[in-house]
């Protein structure tokens, strides 16, 4: 029990956080969430654009999003955060249930395991999928030992999982795993011949029935059989390739780092080792290969699905390498684990892993709003439409402007055509000609853009808009930039234009010293490296053992490699 209750508190030590929701999908949800409640339907159509407003979507997150902004309605965003943590832990607390006893493995697997919760842990639908995939995994585990009625509770689970994220598919493929493994084994136990009928009504029927009536609930959504077969379909319309959509190789190939591709890699290797070890020991059953494959599959189809490695493959990897004995060494391995995890779980508490890591993030459960200060200001001075914006702060728009403002674009590749993506919204940012020609179509007046963008395209519209004489800069923080067309800032009073290359971080006053290295690394890509220095030191005086900062300069810092 003691390993268990370990493991909950290393995992709770990496939830106990910052949450950035907002720079990614949660303005959205939450303005979704009251339209969904005002007008009693869910959207179909891209209402948040003026570029594509009648394009067709499926909405598979639309009780969350209700959820949510019930949830921000009556006991505030503060106390979703410590809901939010205690969903994960219970889905964690659930699987942990499932895992055998007696297993003097539990801690050292675990360990590397529960890293990949790392991957997802903001507010977002995924944590109902944990919720939802850590239920139904208990449940049937708990058929095959119990019989237990509450077996019938899946296909309600399943109600509820299809209108609240695309995965619920997952729920099905668990349900079909635990009905081939259970007719498996009852053909096993009878060599010497089965009984059709009997064969059926103590195998197959009972969960064989509760997996069509969760095939009927998953049909039960607002778009029906397209909304079923949605986790199939989603991405054949997407044009922009966004990173929780790649695999882990494809990333590590265009040099993307990520702390958790480590784990995925040792998770992976300890996966095959143990469906080796219990094929040639003679004990391998359909159950663990399954469910082991299962999360092993999820994960390298994609990043954002590193989690189920511990939600689905962990438990089967324990039973297939069975119990281990009490020896010396495995006595050693749970001491030398249970202090790395105590040491690891101190550093996230203290904030340590963060600073040495340049992450922003601090160990408390708060939000971060990156682009609250620069929509702050649009707000304040009312500045015109049409508005440009990029593909990572649309959704923040919406959140914090629409009805009033509408966007160019948000991070639902899925919602626009593809061309818009591959003819439009790239080659404008690449080509300042060809954003000339859009503008002098849609008539820009206001760009409200996330300097942090790393996409090349991005990159290079930021350098070249800046330069623009036609364009001037009226707002910049440490994520976000604002620029209006000339003749609107010469018309306000209140808007000053910004010269970047007298920059000067005693204009700042930020307690992060991460916030002066973004700004220098925005103003390196830009083309004004004496600012960009400036900003470098100031944030070096803040945590002058900043890997990023002496990188600026040319020195070489190690960080964490986990």
């Amino acid at each position: 029990m003691w390993a268990k209750i370990l493991l909950l508190f290393f995992v709770f030590s990496f939830l106990f956080r910052t949450d950035y929701s907002f720079d990614q999908d949660l303005g959205r949800h939450l303005r979704l969430g009251e339209i969904i409640l005002q007008t009693k339907s869910v959207p179909q159509t891209n209402l948040f654009s003026y570029t594509y407003p009648d394009f067709p979507f499926i909405n598979s997150h639309w009780l969350f999003e209700v959820l949510v902004y019930l949830g921000q309605q009556t006991i505030g965003l503060q106390a979703l955060l410590f809901l939010k943590v205690a969903i994960i832990l219970l889905a964690v607390w659930l699987v942990l249930k499932v895992v055998p006893k007696n297993q003097y493995l539990l801690l050292p697997i675990g360990f590397i395991f529960l890293h990949t919760l790392r991957e997802r842990p903001e507010l977002r639908p995924e944590i109902l999928s944990f919720l939802f995939t850590g239920a139904t995994f208990y449940l049937l585990d708990r058929y095959e030992k119990t019989k237990t009625k509450l077996i019938f509770t899946l296909p309600l689970i399943q109600l509820l999982w299809v209108n609240s994220h695309i995965y619920f598919i997952v729920g099905l493929f668990l349900q079909a795993i635990y009905l081939v493994h259970l007719g498996y084994q009852h053909l096993r136990s009878h060599p010497k011949g089965v009984n059709i009928n009997k064969f059926v009504a103590d195998a197959i029927k009972p969960l064989g029935v509760i997996f069509l009536l969760s095939v009927m609930a998953s049909l039960i959504n607002p778009s029906g059989i397209r909304g079923f077969l949605n986790p199939l379909t989603f991405n054949q319309n997407y044009g922009y390739t966004i990173v929780e959509n790649q695999t882990m190789f494809f990333l590590e190939n265009i040099g993307f780092r990520n702390p958790n591709f480590l784990f995925v890699k040792l998770a992976t290797g300890i996966i095959i080792l143990s469906i080796l070890i219990a094929f040639f020991k003679r004990r391998l059953l359909l159950k663990n290969l399954g469910l082991a494959g299962l999360g092993l599959l999820l994960t390298m189809l994609n990043v954002r699905s590193f989690p189920y490695l511990a939600l689905i493959s962990f438990p089967a990897v324990l039973e297939n390498f069975g119990a281990a004995k009490s020896f010396l060494w495995t006595k050693m391995l749970i001491s030398i684990t249970a202090a790395l995890l105590l040491i690891e779980s101190f550093l996230y508490l203290n904030g340590s892993y963060y600073k040495y890591t340049d992450s922003d993030t601090n160990p408390r459960l708060e939000f971060k709003e990156g682009g609250r200060g620069a929509l702050d200001f649009v707000l304040k001075n009312n500045l015109p439409q049409p508005v440009f914006n990029n593909f990572d702060i649309g959704s923040y728009i919406t959140y914090r402007a629409y009805p009033k403002y509408r966007i160019f674009v948000d991070g639902r590749p899925g919602e626009y055509p593809k061309e818009f993506f591959q003819e439009v919204y790239i080659p404008v940012q690449y080509e300042p000609q060809k954003f000339k020609e859009l503008d002098q179509k849609l008539s820009f007046k206001t760009i409200i853009f996330s300097h942090t963008d790393q996409t090349p395209w991005g990159k290079a519209f930021l350098a070249s808009i800046v330069k623009n004489p036609g364009w001037k800069t009226v707002y910049l923080d440490d994520f976000m930039i604002v620029l209006v067309k000339s003749d609107v800032a010469s018309q306000g009073d209140t808007l000053e234009s910004i010269d970047l290359s007298k920059l000067d971080p005693a204009a700042y006053s930020y307690n992060s010293y991460i916030s002066y290295l973004r700004l220098s690394l925005f103003l390196v890509q830009i083309g004004h490296p004496e600012s960009a220095e400036k900003f470098a030191r100031t944030g070096l005086s803040l945590f002058p053992q900043s890997p990023l900062g002496n990188t600026l300069f040319g020195i070489k810092k190690t960080r964490f490699f986990w």
